[in-house]
């Protein structure tokens, strides 16, 4: 120990006038990023509504994270005391790891599979010329290898041609092999469907959560012996980027004039996007019934673990299935933004996650989720 300390000291009365002002500009840098964990984190507590530019900081969460990361290393090459900064910082992002990242508790033995997907419209990302037909059929082979119970699905459209919405919703049904589904014919804005293999109903008109307005659509699925619960197919409103923003966002190689171009129009969005999205939520929220009934809540929110959103959800009492169950970072959106774990499973203290999964099936830009359960009780 003495003998670091002295070796410290050694090098530190060496160190040239160039390398004081490396450590002094690192020490600038770890300050910064400091100050951008601590908005980043505190995002998650702050409603948008009040003051968005905290969840701004809070998408990028993850660049932030190995920004510090990156600067704690160079400063302990540097055998600078200054990495005490960067150790702060890393310090604070704790509560948004242990929201982001997880060693889960995967176990054996659920008896109910859920899966969720956005399914981009029967779209594929990477083939635009892919008739949406093929891309249902891919989907639905990929949906009926993985078995699931209960499938829950976003952006969904008629990919049919010359077919209704309703004969096009029963036919995937049947592409699924699944009987039963369920959607919202007069709010069904988001294109959320809900398949299953047991039976489906729609909740009794006077209860809140059975009015769906924007955010989902809510069924009781009647599994018999397995259990009985509510599941919220969830489709929370996104940026609306375009490509070419979503390029300008994730590409630092961009030009002065594409970034002058683009970038107002990105700022707008995003602002916008997180305050709809704080109303979306409070009002999804409210709508709950909160009476020990078992009900699960999933699809594609479009925020991240780091976001205000996230919080109030748990602050709810319901558990992220894949912070319960899953492994790694789980990021779950699959285009040209890094790291965005985007979809969830959440349940309350009826569902019991078993395990978690996400399935890199390609095409959409986002990949399923998929959780295995147990219902403690039933209705």
């Amino acid at each position: 120990m003495k003998r670091d300390k002295k070796e410290r000291a050694r090098v530190k009365n060496k160190r040239s006038v160039l390398g004081r002002i490396i450590v002094f500009l690192l020490a600038v840098l770890a300050f910064v990023g400091l100050l951008a964990m601590a908005m980043s984190v505190l995002g998650s507590y702050v409603n948008p509504t009040r003051f968005v530019w905290l969840s701004f900081f809070s998408l990028g969460f993850w660049v932030i994270f190995l920004y510090n990361v990156v600067i704690l290393a160079l400063l302990l090459l540097m055998w600078s005391r200054k990495a005490w900064i960067s150790i702060i910082a890393l310090l604070i992002a704790v509560p948004g790891v242990v929201k982001s990242f997880s060693m889960g508790k995967s176990q054996s033995g659920g008896e109910l599979r859920l899966m969720s997907y956005n399914v981009l419209y029967f779209k594929d990302q990477y083939d635009k010329d892919r008739s949406s037909l093929e891309v249902a059929a891919e989907m639905a082979k990929m949906v009926k290898e993985n078995d699931p119970d209960v499938f829950c699905i976003q952006e969904f459209q008629i990919f049919m041609p010359k077919t209704g919405r309703d004969a096009c919703v029963a036919g995937f049904g049947e592409m699924l092999g699944m009987p039963y589904h369920y959607y919202h014919k007069k709010a069904n804005f988001g294109g959320n469907v809900i398949y299953s293999r047991y039976p489906l109903s729609a909740l009794d008109e006077d209860i809140p959560f059975a009015e769906e307005k924007i955010y989902g659509a809510v069924a009781k699925v009647d599994a018999g012996e397995k259990g009985v619960f509510y599941v919220l197919c969830c489709h929370l409103v996104s940026f609306q980027l375009t490509d070419n923003e979503i390029t300008v966002f994730s590409d630092s190689g961009n030009s002065k004039e594409e970034v002058q171009k683009y970038g107002k129009s990105i700022i707008v969005k995003l602002k916008k996007a997180y305050e709809r999205r704080s109303e979306e939520v409070s009002e999804m929220l409210a709508d709950i019934p909160h009476d020990g009934r078992p009900i699960i809540i999933c699809g594609d929110f479009n925020d991240t673990p780091i976001s205000y959103t996230y919080h109030q959800i748990k602050k709810a009492g319901f558990v992220d299935g894949f912070v319960e169950a899953g492994r790694g970072i789980g990021y779950t959106y699959a285009g040209k933004l890094p790291l965005l774990r985007i979809d969830y499973v959440w349940g309350n203290e009826q569902i019991v996650p078993m395990s978690f999964k996400r399935i890199k099936h390609k095409g959409s830009d986002h990949y399923p989720v998929m959780m295995d359960f147990n219902v403690k009780h039933g209705l």
